[in-house]
C-alpha cells in the first residue's frame, strides 16, 4: 500500500510537470504569436465609386503599394459615401480615406484629427433631372425627390449652396434629399421612381445624360470655379506614426495619376473591365469635360468660405492649418483651365 501511495505521488508530480510544461510551452507560443501580430503590418484605404477614383484602381491593379511597402498588406475597402469612411477612421478601421473635400472640412470643425494629404481629380459635379418641367432649382416642387450620397457630402453642401444663392435659405430642400450611392441613385432615376434629380458625377452621369435627362446646375457653376472633387485625407497619427507608409501612398498616387495622364489608352484597358463598360465610352467618361486626374489642391478655401457662411462650419477654417505640410505647394485658390 505504502508502495502504491508513493508511486501515485510520484505519477502525479509527472503529471503536474507535464501540465506546468504543456502551460508554459503555450504561453510561450501565445506570446510569439502577439509578436509575429504586432510585426504584421496593414495598411486600410477606403475609396468610393466611380472614375474620379480611378488612380486608386491602377494602384491596386498594378500593385504599386505593394511593390513599395514589402511585407505589409493592403487592405482596400469600398463605400457608398463619406459617413462610413470617417466612422471607420475614428474607429481606427482606416488609415487614409478618399472622399470629397466638404466631408473632410465638416470633420476638422467638428475636431477630427485628419488633414488633407493630397488631391486626387477634378470632376464634373452636376445636378441631374428627368422631368421635362425642372429646369432651374426653382422648379423643383415639394414633392420632388433629390438625391445624395448622404448629408454632409460634398454633393449635398453644393446643393445647399446653391440653395442660399436661389432661395436665400440653405436649408430650402433639407426635406427632399434622399441618401443613396451614386449605382442605386441612377437606376432609381432611370426607372422613374419617386427620386427627380440625382446630384451626379461620371459615369453615372454619362449614363443618365444618355437616357434623355438634362443638367440643371453644375458644381462649378455654384463655386463660380474649377475646384478638387476628390481628395486624399489621413488620421495626424498615421501621419506621424508611419511616414513611410504615408510617403509610399502619396507616391505610388502620383505615379498612378502620371500613369493615366501619359497612357490614357493603357489606362483605359486596364480599367474598362473593372468598371464594366467599353474602352471607347470609359475613355469618353475619363476625359469628359471638367475630368482631370491630379494631386492638387484647389478651392478648398473658397469651399470653407461658403460653408462657414450657409452656416454648415461653426468655425472659420484656414487652408494651411489642414493641409500636411508636402502638400501645401498647390495654390488653393487657381483656376484650372
Amino acid at each position: 500500500m505504502f508502495y502504491n501511495l508513493k508511486k501515485n505521488r510520484i505519477n502525479a508530480a509527472l503529471i503536474c510537470c507535464l501540465t506546468a510544461c504543456i502551460l508554459f510551452t503555450m504561453f510561450f507560443l501565445s506570446l510569439t504569436g502577439c509578436a509575429d501580430s504586432q510585426n504584421t503590418k496593414e495598411i486600410n484605404i477606403a475609396e468610393q465609386f466611380g472614375i474620379a477614383y480611378a488612380p486608386l484602381q491602377i494602384m491596386r491593379e498594378q500593385e504599386l503599394l505593394e511593390k513599395a511597402l514589402p511585407g505589409v498588406k493592403i487592405n482596400w475597402k469600398q463605400y457608398g459615401g463619406p459617413t462610413p469612411i470617417r466612422e471607420g477612421m475614428l474607429a481606427g478601421e482606416v488609415d487614409f480615406g478618399f472622399m470629397g473635400p466638404a466631408p473632410a472640412l465638416i470633420g476638422i470643425d467638428n475636431g477630427m484629427e485628419w488633414k488633407y494629404a493630397t488631391g486626387i481629380s477634378f470632376n464634373q459635379v452636376a445636378l441631374v433631372t428627368d422631368r421635362p418641367e425642372i429646369n432651374s432649382l426653382r422648379d423643383f416642387s415639394d414633392t420632388d425627390r433629390i438625391a445624395i450620397l448622404s448629408p454632409g457630402s460634398t454633393q449635398h453642401i453644393l446643393l445647399c449652396i446653391a440653395s442660399n444663392q436661389v432661395f436665400g435659405d440653405p436649408n430650402q430642400f433639407d426635406n427632399q434629399i434622399v441618401s443613396l450611392s451614386h449605382p442605386d441613385a441612377m437606376d432609381a432615376l432611370i426607372a422613374d421612381t419617386e427620386i427627380t434629380a440625382h446630384f451626379s458625377t461620371p459615369p453615372y452621369l454619362d449614363k443618365e445624360l444618355a437616357h434623355g435627362m438634362k443638367i440643371v446646375t453644375t458644381g462649378e457653376e455654384i463655386m463660380g470655379q474649377p475646384f478638387t472633387f476628390i481628395t486624399g485625407v489621413a488620421m495626424e497619427r498615421f501621419y506621424e506614426e508611419h511616414p513611410e507608409e504615408y510617403d509610399a501612398i502619396l507616391l505610388a498616387l502620383n505615379t498612378a495619376i502620371d500613369y493615366i495622364n501619359n497612357n490614357m489608352d493603357e489606362a483605359v484597358a486596364v480599367l474598362a473591365p473593372i468598371y464594366d463598360v467599353e474602352e471607347e465610352t470609359l475613355k469618353n467618361q475619363m476625359t469628359y469635360n471638367g475630368t482631370i486626374y491630379s494631386n492638387e489642391l484647389t478651392g478648398i478655401d473658397k469651399l470653407a468660405e461658403e460653408m462657414y457662411r450657409i452656416g454648415v462650419l461653426k468655425n472659420k477654417i484656414n487652408y494651411h492649418d489642414v493641409v500636411f505640410p508636402e502638400s501645401r505647394g498647390s495654390n488653393e485658390n487657381s483656376k484650372k483651365e
